[in-house]
């Protein structure tokens, strides 16, 4: 997963591409809607995306996906304390859980890149490891986890229980506007890892 930033133009088509995708769904969404939406022509998005399979993964993972956003460092290059860590790690959990949309087509890409296999589906495996390594990275850094296995645990569940919540938002199960669940799911992470690190790691 890229730390690169994304350019004005490639954010521009991802977010009509989210657009689209989210009324039509993948195979009803065409390219050329999808360039209409962004005021670009069809040559403009495949200069970006050679086909309609990537585009629709690269706009969900970049709408969805942010633990690649995290940096364990501030805009001066100094070390995050452990707080300030944290309280970026929940404002970015809180973020995702707030994304509609975005959630809906989380469980349409995983379906996707499950049913299609090949070379998708081993890029959504890659990414989902390479996210799982990432929040490993984070616990380390905002939770003082340096056993690397608990570290790879503890981030798997992280991950597992987001996109378990991205089914149940999809499904209704759970309401987009009931921010006391949010804040539950938030405050449960950040008070039952110590506590297992304290219980277990010595």
């Amino acid at each position: 997963m890229t730390n690169e930033p994304i350019n004005k133009r490639k954010q521009h088509i991802l977010d009509a591409a989210l657009n689209v995708f989210a009324v039509k769904g993948f195979d009803d969404a065409s390219m050329r809607e999808i360039a209409t939406q962004a005021g670009l022509t069809t040559g403009a998005i495949y200069h970006h995306y050679k086909n309609k399979d990537d585009l629709f993964y690269d706009a969900v993972k970049e709408a969805a996906y942010f633990v690649h956003k995290l940096s364990e460092r501030d805009e001066n290059l100094q070390l995050k304390s452990n707080r300030e860590m944290l309280e970026e790690i929940s404002r970015k959990v809180q973020e995702r859980m707030s994304k509609e949309v975005e959630q809906r087509l989380m469980i349409l890409l995983a379906a996707y890149a499950i049913s299609k296999g090949g070379k998708i589906k081993e890029k959504y495996k890659l990414d989902y490891e390479e996210i799982i390594r990432k929040v490993a990275d984070m616990y380390f850094y905002a939770f003082g986890v340096e056993n690397a296995d608990y570290q790879k645990n503890l981030a798997a569940i992280l991950v597992a229980a987001l996109d378990g919540l991205a089914i149940q938002y999809s499904l209704g199960v759970l309401k987009f506007d009931d921010l006391k669940f949010r804040d539950t799911f938030i405050t449960f992470f950040a008070e039952s890892i110590p506590m297992f690190i304290h219980r277990h790691e010595n």
